[in-house]
Formats: C-alpha cells, sequence, structure tokens
C-alpha cells in the first residue's frame, strides 16, 4: 500500500500458469449472476451498506453475462476503461467520501503463463477520506487478495 499525490493505491500481484486469454474469460465475466466468487457475499454487503438507492434487483446488474464495454454497469462499479485480454478499469458507484477504481492489468510471460496485476486506488475527501482508508484497510487486503486467488483458480480450472 502507498500514497501518491493524494491518493492511495494498493496492488496485489500474482503469476499464473494459465494463458492471458483464460484469465481475462474469468476477468470480463465477474458480477451479475455469477458474482464475486468467495468474496460475493462481502461485496454485495458492502453495496448494500452504501444504500445505492438501488432497488435489491439491481445491486446485480451487466448488460451482457460475457462481454464488458466501457460506460456499462457492472453491478455497484462503472466499466471505465477496457482493452480486451489486457486491461479493466473499474469506477465505484458506493458512496464513500472519496472516490475509488479497480484496475485489472494482463500481462503475457514468456513460459505461456500471465502476470496478474490489480490494483485499487482511492482518492480520499478530506480527513473523513483518509480515515476510510485506514478504517478499510484490513478488510480491503483479505478481499481484494482472495479476489485475485479466486480469478486465478478458475482460470487455471
Amino acid at each position: 500500500m502507498g500514497r501518491t499525490q493524494g491518493f492511495y493505491v494498493d496492488t496485489v500481484q500474482r503469476t499464473s500458469s494459465a494463458d492471458r486469454d483464460a484469465v481475462w474469460a474469468v476477468v470480463e465475466g465477474l458480477g451479475g449472476e455469477r458474482g464475486w466468487y468467495s468474496t460475493d457475499r462481502l461485496w454485495a454487503a458492502r453495496a448494500t451498506a452504501n444504500r445505492l438507492g438501488l432497488p435489491p434487483g439491481r445491486l446485480r446488474h451487466r448488460e451482457d453475462p460475457d462481454r464488458l464495454a466501457p460506460g456499462q454497469r457492472l453491478d455497484w462499479w462503472t466499466v471505465e476503461a477496457l482493452e480486451p485480454s489486457r486491461r479493466l478499469r473499474l469506477r465505484a458507484l458506493v458512496r464513500m467520501p472519496g472516490e475509488a477504481w479497480l484496475d485489472i492489468f494482463l500481462e503475457p510471460r514468456a513460459d505461456g503463463g500471465c502476470l496478474y496485476r490489480q490494483t485499487t486506488v482511492f482518492r480520499p475527501a478530506g480527513a473523513a477520506g483518509r480515515a476510510y482508508w485506514y478504517a478499510m484497510l484490513a478488510p480491503h487486503k483479505a478481499v481484494m487478495g482472495r479476489l485475485a486467488s479466486d480469478i486465478l483458480e478458475h482460470a487455471s480450472g
């Protein structure tokens, strides 16, 4: 975890023997009816706790269960950037004292596997945002680490 120019950044990086396309298929299939693997209940609780002002059925939202596109909603995120088989950047829709993004980047390796890098970026809004980041840091690290493991485990099949 680090801090860069007013942003808090936390990165989980792992290598996988699965090729980049296999990992991408799992990444692009996240959310909606498929959920978020073993962290699904924690993500849902987080979104619900933020009182999105959405009907409960709208917490699960995907326009297409297999493909994402910039501007689409993915549960309690918006797809902000997408480079197929390479990068997905999501912007959080949940209420918090600041703004947050989740960036997943895949890089092929010479051995046929890939490097998986999952970065959370948080821009706090004042002292409340800074306090929020530190209060959520331990559960955040647990959820993000588990999400990365789940994605790579499912890609390896």
